[in-house]
């Protein structure tokens, strides 16, 4: 959990990250620098009791894919009303950019615009927001 904490602490220090958390798990996107060209990967898994913490690292292009993937197929899970087809619509824009700038600008708008999406979007807008993600932890 310590391991979970530092993360989470220090997840705004290259960039905006995405989380979301969900009754099972928290998923995590963080910048590895400022650049945007790599991103960790971060996932805790509340009842997996051996090794709850996940965390890779990869380039921008795949990070936005497996983002993409996590909130049209994992969150829609959780959050009932979550306008999947918005999201898809939205990535579409994205078609020609820099895998930086994908995670970047799609980042925003689940931050800046996420009643557009559900009226129940389970993110951290904010720093002054991390402390849920610790919570969940006790």
């Amino acid at each position: 959990m310590s391991d979970f904490k530092a993360i989470v602490d220090s997840s705004f220090d290259s960039g905006i990250p995405f989380w979301i958390y969900t009754s099972d798990y928290i998923f995590g996107m963080i910048p590895v620098d400022a650049s945007g060209a790599r991103w960790k990967e971060v996932s805790y898994t509340f009842e997996e009791p051996d090794n709850p913490l996940f965390v890779t690292e990869r380039a921008a292009d795949l990070s936005f894919q497996f983002l993409l993937e996590e909130v049209e197929k994992g969150v829609s899970f959780y959050v009932d009303d979550l306008k999947i087809p918005l999201i898809k619509e939205f990535a579409k824009t994205l078609e020609g950019k820099s895998g930086a700038e994908k995670m970047n600008t799609f980042i925003a708008e689940l931050i800046n615009n996420s009643s557009n999406y559900s009226s129940k979007l389970p993110i951290i807008k904010n720093k002054d927001e991390l402390g849920t993600l610790t919570e969940k932890l006790k």
